[in-house]
């Protein structure tokens, strides 16, 4: 057996790895925003990176456990384990702390918020009257206050 093309096959498995995890990661955070009323309410923002976190990190321990023969390496596969599971309760603290979002971070995070309740209340199948009101008056409040935001985070950048 020679062994160089083996070590390289096993690098070959973490480098796979780490491009379907970047990948993974990429198109996770992108679709967060398919739920957003319309193109000018993209905002990148700190609490969807944290999220798209907290997906990857679970997929990539899954990974490593799922297909063991790709990743033979235990100590490396120890390593990236631990490293997801901190990186999973580090976003997770963060997002519930909300310790880093600053005046700017936080309109980032709102706008996208704000427009999904937009676009729930113009597709949702309703029929009782008092939700169908309710959901105009959501309409209308959220999309002043998505102007407001712009404005403010216009001021402040």
């Amino acid at each position: 057996m020679d062994h160089s093309q083996n070590a390289g096959s096993k690098m070959n498995g973490y480098l796979s790895l780490a491009l379907q995890t970047l990948i993974g990661a990429v198109i996770m955070y992108l679709v967060m925003f398919v739920m957003i009323d319309s193109l000018d309410s993209f905002y990148n923002n700190l609490n969807m990176l944290y999220m798209t976190l907290m997906m990857v990190a679970p997929m990539v321990v899954l990974m490593i456990l799922a297909m063991k023969h790709m990743f033979a390496s235990r100590s490396a596969n120890l390593a990236i384990i631990v490293v997801s599971v901190a990186v999973f309760f580090g976003s997770f603290a963060l997002i519930r702390s909300q310790t880093t979002i600053d005046d700017v971070a936080f309109l980032r995070s709102m706008i996208p918020h704000h427009s999904g309740a937009i676009l729930m209340c113009r597709e949702a199948n309703l029929r009782d009257a008092e939700v169908k009101r309710l959901c105009g008056e959501i309409r209308n409040s959220q999309r002043r206050e998505i102007e407001q935001m712009k404005v403010i985070l216009a001021r402040l950048n």
